[in-house]
């Protein structure tokens, strides 16, 4: 007589489902990363300094969706371009990211 696998636990079955929601958020966070605004190399435009953190906190959370907060937002100079950083954390689940930013001016037609 061959034997019946063992019966699934709801222990192994949770944990199999956080494994899961775990790498799904970290491939979340990666696609991020590749958007534009996620790294220095690739910033989001904007037309003034002033609409950055109102279009950082309006970007939502990529590993749970929920809404972030500005707590850093300073000007650097990365391979001689100037560019906006702001420093987010998500309110929800707390992981911390930063959102690049290069203001072109109004285009003259």
């Amino acid at each position: 007589m061959a034997k019946r696998p063992p019966k699934r636990g709801d222990r192994a079955a949770r944990r199999e489902r956080e494994r899961a929601q775990k790498k799904l958020e970290n491939d979340r966070e990666r696609l991020f990363l590749l958007e534009p605004g996620g790294s220095a190399e690739r910033p989001l435009e904007t037309a003034t300094a002033a609409v950055i953190e109102t279009q950082a906190t309006s970007v939502p959370c990529p590993r749970c969706g929920g809404s972030q907060e500005v707590i850093e937002h300073t000007a650097l100079v990365h391979h001689g371009v100037r560019l906006r950083e702001a420093k987010l954390r998500c309110r929800r689940c707390g992981s911390k990211r930063s959102l690049w930013f290069r203001i072109v001016g109004p285009s003259l037609n």
